[in-house]
């Protein structure tokens, strides 16, 4: 790492306070080193969880980076320890386990509601935990680059406020391109609500979505976003950028035997084509009656709009899904992406169901793409499109164009 990069870390992290949790001494001394000279961080140090927890309940730390094996208190009993604090700090793992028991402790940390989690590997190496701490600190400066989970649950918003804020159309529609991932050109977005709210700024659907759920009004928000995102979908071809909108559409929304009707009448009064929407179904559950998803799936392909399954691989009875359903794409959900290329189970997962895509004719796209050794690896194995922060993250309509026409 150049010494412009050291400076640059430490400009820009040097308000961070970091907990270290390491039994070994000499690990420990040699990794809040490299913290705090090469990096520039506040660091404090405990030598197992019991320690670690103690001062956490007198402290709050942004950042905790904490060994597995560790004598007392394993480093997985503190993680679940740790997820019970108000404000979960963002967790890094520093271990010398082998790469499928640290992947393992990684989804325990979704499940948990960890914000972020990175997995280092001992013998330390230094670029390594630069890199590190330089998502580390990206994330944390850019609530558009949140991972799923977030550091404290938002509480969600009040429904008189929201109401408000549909009545006063303060609700827009956001974008995150998505790229062939040969030669980078963007090909299509996916549509993200967004609130603008008059005093508190953007707010991100972990804000509002609940409330709007819960009161019926989610059908009222789908068509606001859809109809900006149509009208912004024609300007974008004028300028010579015929780009597809990936829209999800809650599973719950199919039993209604007017939402094929509903979509199409907003895509033809915006002048649309609904063989350019991509309508994203997330996998059913268990629960979920699925004649419904059958039938709401069957109605939306006879109006000419093509589906995709979101987040693949996460949900219930994947293949039965896709045997049932004639999907035009798969969305592969970034717990199978991110950190793939270390991970020799998380690549025959996606070796096989890009495979298995391409035996259909299915599109597949991979979201999640924060790392160009993850890219890399996805190119390999033949994936076409690929979302991800390495390439954009979500941004307002205006910025888009200015991307576009840039």
């Amino acid at each position: 790492m150049s010494q412009g990069d050291v400076t640059n870390i430490s400009v820009r992290a040097g308000s961070t306070s970091v907990l270290l949790v390491e039994d070994h001494a000499f690990q420990r001394e040699y990794v809040a080193q490299q913290l705090r000279t090469d990096i520039g961080v506040e660091v404090a140090c405990a030598s197992n969880g019991i320690q670690a927890l103690e001062m956490l309940s007198v402290k709050r730390y942004d950042l905790v980076i904490c060994d597995l094996a560790m004598p007392d208190m394993d480093g997985i009993v503190f993680i679940k320890r740790l997820a019970e604090l108000n404000e979960k700090p963002d967790l890094v793992v520093l271990s010398s386990q082998p790469v499928s028991l640290i992947q393992l402790v990684e989804r325990l940390a979704t499940s948990l509601g960890f914000r972020q989690l990175s997995a280092l590997s001992k013998p330390l190496n230094t670029g390594e935990l630069s890199a590190a701490m330089r998502r580390f600190d990206r994330i944390r400066r850019s609530p558009e680059l949140n991972s799923p989970g977030g550091a404290a649950t938002p509480m969600p918003a009040d429904s008189v406020d929201v109401l408000e804020g549909l009545i006063g159309k303060q609700f827009t529609a956001w974008y995150q391109p998505q790229h062939d991932i040969e030669t980078s050109r963007i090909v299509g977005v996916e549509v993200l609500a967004r609130w603008n709210h008059p005093t508190k700024g953007v707010l991100l659907p972990s804000v509002f979505l609940s409330t709007i759920i819960s009161s019926g009004w989610i059908n009222h928000l789908n068509s606001i976003l859809l109809e900006k995102a149509l009208r912004a979908q024609a300007a974008w071809r004028k300028m010579g950028w015929p780009l597809t909108l990936s829209f999800n559409i809650p599973v719950s929304l199919l039993s209604e035997e007017s939402l094929p009707e509903r979509l199409l009448a907003i895509v033809e009064h915006c002048g649309g084509d609904p063989a350019t929407l991509m309508l994203e179904l997330t996998e059913t559950t268990e629960t979920d009656d699925f004649s419904d998803y059958l039938a709401g799936a069957a109605r939306l392909k006879l109006k000419g709009f093509k589906l995709s399954i979101d987040d693949y691989g996460t949900g219930y009875s994947s293949l039965l899904n896709l045997m049932s359903v004639p999907f035009d794409e798969i969305k592969i959900d970034r717990v199978f992406v991110h950190g793939a290329h270390k991970s020799p189970v998380a690549q025959v997962a996606l070796e096989s169901s890009i495979a298995l895509a391409k035996r259909l004719n299915i599109k597949v796209v991979a979201e999640g793409i924060e790392d160009l050794r993850d890219l890399e690896l996805l190119k390999k194995l033949g994936c076409g499109t690929v979302q991800g922060y390495l390439f954009s993250k979500p941004m307002a309509e205006s910025a888009l164009a200015q991307r576009l026409l840039g």
